[in-house]
């Protein structure tokens, strides 16, 4: 064995519970100090805790769930519970999982999470993605992004004495959604609808592991492009709380006229404000100068692709 291996096996074997990611990395675990309870660690005499994934509409009088998709990436921390706010301590593990199949999450790199006999509080937030989650810090998450469907999952006081147990994780949405169902008026054949932006809320928010809360920004921030799907924009964006309207740029093809018409309008902010898990469906009627906003619903959440394209356009 050359010298070069063998420092390779010496940094390994004096530090094995630290990993590193950097901007290309997949799949990789990130532990903070006292949270890498995993497999190996003195697991005998532990309990072995293993998790499900499903994603439930907030805001839907018949709670709706379905498994999360496959590919996903989630981030999961169990804190000892105890009087106060236990995230002011260091988790009791904490590790990334990844949705092997919908709905069944196992940890990354072959990550278990292990726990003594005990009452524990668990969280878990995910991007809906494959992407790796935002890393938390004292209970505060990092600067979150427009565009991404974060979610959040609480489950406290939960009792681990068995040898092994399997928790259920319901996760809610943490964002918030706005869909733009575009129709033509009398006066108007829609024949497409070929690209949508938004002026979407100020970025850099936080989300509080404790409450699964963004609070919502006061202003404005970039234009971002939709997603589309036929007739149907969508986006996601960080929680809103402004009076001002927002800002929709629609590009239609109508009248099987050669070239596209572009309509630029102020959408209405029902209530002054978007509020977080609510999906927003804009009934926008295109008339032969202008687009009319008549109706603004609070509908299920439209699931959307990798690419942000909504997947299934029936809003029924």
């Amino acid at each position: 064995m050359n010298s070069e291996k063998l420092m390779k096996v010496f940094y390994i074997l004096m530090f094995p519970a630290v990993l590193f990611i950097t901007g290309c990395s997949k799949n990789t675990i990130i532990f903070e100090e006292g949270g890498n309870n995993s497999e190996g660690n003195n697991s005998s005499n532990k309990t072995l805790v293993t998790f499900d994934a499903s994603i439930e509409d907030r805001n839907l009088l018949t709670r709706a769930m379905a498994p999360m998709k496959k590919g996903i990436q989630n981030r999961l921390y169990a804190f000892t519970s105890a009087k106060g706010n236990s995230l002011d301590g260091v988790p009791a593990a904490e590790g990334l999982y990844i949705t092997s199949a919908p709905g069944t999450l196992i940890g990354s790199e072959g990550y278990k999470m292990y726990l003594e006999s005990g009452t524990y509080d668990f969280y878990a937030v995910s991007d809906n993605f494959s992407t790796i989650p935002p890393m938390f810090t004292s209970g505060q998450s990092e600067p979150l992004f427009n565009g991404i469907d974060y979610l959040w999952w609480h489950s406290p006081q939960q009792d681990v004495i068995s040898t092994q147990i399997r928790i259920p994780i319901v996760y809610l949405h943490a964002a918030t959604q706005i869909v733009i169902e575009v129709s033509a008026g009398d006066s108007i054949i829609l024949n497409k609808l070929v690209s949508a932006t938004i002026t979407s809320s100020k970025s850099g928010a936080s989300l509080n592991l404790a409450t699964g809360v963004i609070p919502p920004s006061l202003t404005y921030g970039e234009t971002d492009k939709m997603g589309i799907n036929g007739n149907l924009a969508q986006y996601i964006m960080l929680p809103l709380k402004t009076t001002s309207p927002m800002t929709v740029t629609l590009e239609v093809m109508v009248n099987n006229e050669n070239s596209s018409r572009t309509y630029t309008v102020q959408a209405p902010i029902p209530d002054g404000e978007l509020k977080a898990g609510n999906s927003y469906l804009y009934s926008a009627i295109i008339e032969g100068n202008s687009v009319t906003f008549p109706q603004v619903y609070i509908k299920n959440w439209t699931e959307v692709d990798e690419t942000g394209k909504p997947l299934y356009p029936s809003l029924e």
